[in-house]
């Protein structure tokens, strides 16, 4: 039994008449009755009496008809609400994400969410990225763009860009800007970093020169404007992308050496949970996020970054 059959069972129980049913499935007469004597076989009960001017359901017929108007009234609403469902997409979404990607693409989210879904309502949690990805393990919010996210089979990551860090701070402390450093020259510096635990160290591809420079630091902090005091007060340097300090690189109150031997490069990826319920509000979401990561490479607003195509 298929839908075609169904569908072709309720035409001649509406019309009493094979070659009116068949005109209105479109179909020849012949097919038509083929198919019942099919659907007949199968369920091994007579659904019709024929008779010379036309065919009257019997009573399993009639029982028939009842389920086969309500598996094919289902089918259509499923389809619709699938098809169209995404031009209603209504619903509340938190998503996590990083200062330094909340400044990049965070305006741009708000607006396409206010202008294009008004029906969404978003919360957006700023978060270092160890902080952000135990919300998404533990449920707080939905999906998340995490650098440099654990291995762990229970979610889902997607790798956006790959993000080049550099020594930043006042020149008097980092010396010449655009001018190489090594990082273990740096490591001699007055050093403030950010205190992200053993995710900061996915950030080298040799872990000991990222754990030694974190050694030598005086000031740990686990704030984004605690980092940023540091360095506009002079107090110290530290290990960060461009676009952290985009508007004092401009103005010339900080400047950016890159760092070299080894040069280290994060990995922004978007993560979801894998026994999370598949949502439409998520999945419009998720695609918005991946477009404006893309559009803002692109387009230079994310200066050290390279998008990655998947």
């Amino acid at each position: 039994m298929d839908t075609r059959q169904l569908r072709y069972f309720v035409a001649v129980c509406e019309f009493r008449n094979l070659s009116h049913a068949a005109d209105h499935c479109n179909t020849a007469a012949s097919a038509l009755s083929h198919h019942i004597a099919s659907l007949e076989a199968e369920l091994e009960t007579k659904l019709f009496t024929r008779k010379p001017r036309g065919m009257e359901p019997t009573a399993a017929g009639l029982k028939l008809l009842t389920h086969a108007q309500f598996i094919l009234s289902a089918l259509e609403n499923a389809a619709s609400e699938i098809k169209h469902g995404q031009a209603e997409i209504s619903g509340s979404i938190a998503i996590g994400m990083p200062f330094s990607v909340i400044k990049v693409i965070g305006g741009r989210l708000m607006r396409k969410v206010i202008e294009d879904l008004p029906r969404v309502r978003l919360l957006i949690r700023e978060g270092l990225s160890g902080v952000t990805y135990n919300a998404l393990r533990s449920g707080e919010i939905e999906t998340a763009l995490i650098f440099n996210p654990p291995s762990d089979s229970r979610t889902l990551r997607t790798p956006l860009l790959e993000e080049e860090l550099f020594c930043i701070g006042h020149q008097d402390i980092v010396g010449v800007a655009d001018e190489a450093i090594r990082l273990q020259e740096m490591a001699a510096l007055p050093v403030a970093l950010l205190q992200s635990g053993t995710l900061s160290r996915a950030l080298v591809d040799r872990p000991a020169e990222l754990a030694k420079l974190e050694s030598q630091a005086r000031i740990q902090l686990a704030s984004i404007a605690g980092t940023l005091s540091a360095l506009k007060e002079g107090l110290a340097c530290t290990l960060a992308p461009k676009v952290l300090v985009s508007d004092e690189l401009a103005s010339g109150e900080l400047i950016a050496r890159p760092v070299t031997d080894p040069r280290p490069v994060r990995t922004l990826h978007l993560v979801s949970a894998l026994d999370a319920r598949p949502t439409f509000v998520r999945e419009m979401i998720s695609s918005l996020v991946v477009e404006l990561v893309r559009d803002a490479v692109r387009e230079g607003l994310w200066e050290g970054a390279r998008s990655i195509e998947v």
